[in-house]
């Protein structure tokens, strides 16, 4: 069932960000290669919710951001479609002093299951993803936070 409402938000976002033939859905799982980077990625859903991965070396799959909440999984769609995956990753350092509450959102940001960032809602704990990057963590965190703006009256 989330699968096809993502499935309905993917499709047309990845439509604004690659052409067509870069595209391919299969139903139940959709892969679009970028021509920024020649990177493919893979979107599906598993039992811990909605995938977005990347083909690694020799084929593998490795999962990005994984997360079932909807708004989530569409922000880290909109961010990996607009800015590509070099921007949202950061292999060289765990950046341990800045775990934590992330300034002016609603996120917190912890290492519990390396691999991954886990990044979690301090209002809502259902509302979570887990990132395989730190800069991929803080970047879902502040698109989703309320903009200054939507805060005045």
């Amino acid at each position: 069932m989330m699968w096809q409402q993502y499935r309905s938000l993917a499709l047309p976002l990845l439509g604004e960000h690659f052409p067509p033939e870069l595209i391919d859905d299969n139903g139940d799982s959709i892969v679009v290669t970028s021509r920024r980077d020649y990177t493919t990625y893979v979107l599906s859903e598993d039992e811990r919710g909605i995938v977005i991965a990347y083909e690694g070396e020799r084929n593998t799959v490795v999962p990005f951001c994984i997360t079932q909440t909807l708004k989530l999984a569409a922000t880290c769609l909109t961010l990996l479609a607009r800015d590509g995956i070099a921007t949202l990753t950061d292999m060289s350092y765990t950046p341990q002093d800045l775990l934590g509450p992330l300034p002016h959102t609603t996120f917190t940001i912890s290492k519990k299951s390396p691999p991954f960032f886990e990044l979690t809602s301090t209002i809502d704990p259902t509302v979570s993803a887990k990132c395989r990057s730190f800069a991929c963590a803080r970047a879902i965190a502040e698109a989703s936070a309320p903009s200054l703006d939507s805060l005045r009256p």
